[in-house]
């Protein structure tokens, strides 16, 4: 059984299958845009449709049994990955729309991609978004490197993007679950808003410089505590 609050080095399936059926609220996925997978020890890319297909079938068949019946997700993409993930999501999950996450990057060749889609559903009809579908949130191309601490994943996504998923998507004491880690900026962004978190990467490296990253964050807070509790006592 996987805990709660918990950075597991684990693949994303194998981990899945030890939760239990509806304990989540909220899922936050940003799988890999074709550049590779690996998973129980296969190792291809994701173009190879015979390898990625089925991983992602399982996946989302997961993804719909652990969330609840309020339950919410947010799967990221690039262009390429539209055509891809679409379908196979939607076949499982109650898709509902595609937001456009506007980095605000500068030029490149051939059109700099300046965004990047997320994929939002949620299993309750009821659950209603009073938002534009065009976010606009710093990414670490554009400079947000200096606000959110140093990269550590090619993929890292600022923590103020993650927050606003998570506060939109969910309450205090919630269950966020991240099937991509990274560098874990989702259990960063958990911690920080009061929800709990269980989060899977297959990377034994990201997952311990993730893990990392939420012990200092739990040591700064701990520390500031005792600081306030002794200014209190004084």
């Amino acid at each position: 059984m996987i805990e709660a609050n918990t950075i597991n080095n684990l693949d994303c399936l194998d981990g899945l299958t030890q939760m239990p059926d509806g304990c989540a609220k909220l899922i936050v996925a940003d799988p890999p845009y074709f550049m590779g997978l690996t998973h129980n020890g296969q190792h291809g890319q994701f173009n190879d449709l015979a390898v990625a297909k089925p991983f992602y079938r399982q996946l989302a068949q997961q993804l719909r049994r652990i969330l609840n019946d309020h339950g919410e997700f947010y799967i990221f993409m690039d262009w390429r990955g539209c055509a891809f993930y679409y379908p196979i999501f939607a076949e499982y999950l109650p898709v509902k729309n595609m937001i456009v996450w506007d980095k605000m990057s500068g030029p490149g060749n051939f059109y700099n991609s300046s965004h990047e889609f997320i994929l939002y559903g949620c299993i309750d009809p009821q659950t209603k978004k009073h938002a534009r579908n065009v976010w606009t949130e710093r990414g670490f191309t554009s400079g947000s490197i200096q606000t959110d601490g140093e990269k550590i994943h090619p993929s890292q996504k600022p923590i103020a993007l993650i927050q606003r998923i998570i506060t939109d998507a969910s309450v205090p004491g919630d269950l966020v679950v991240d099937p991509f880690a990274g560098s874990c900026t989702t259990a960063v962004a958990c911690i920080r808003t009061g929800r709990r978190y269980v989060c899977f990467e297959v990377s034994e490296t990201y997952a311990a410089a993730g893990q990392a990253r939420v012990d200092k964050l739990l040591a700064e807070r701990q520390a500031r505590n005792t600081k306030k509790m002794s200014r209190q006592r004084g």
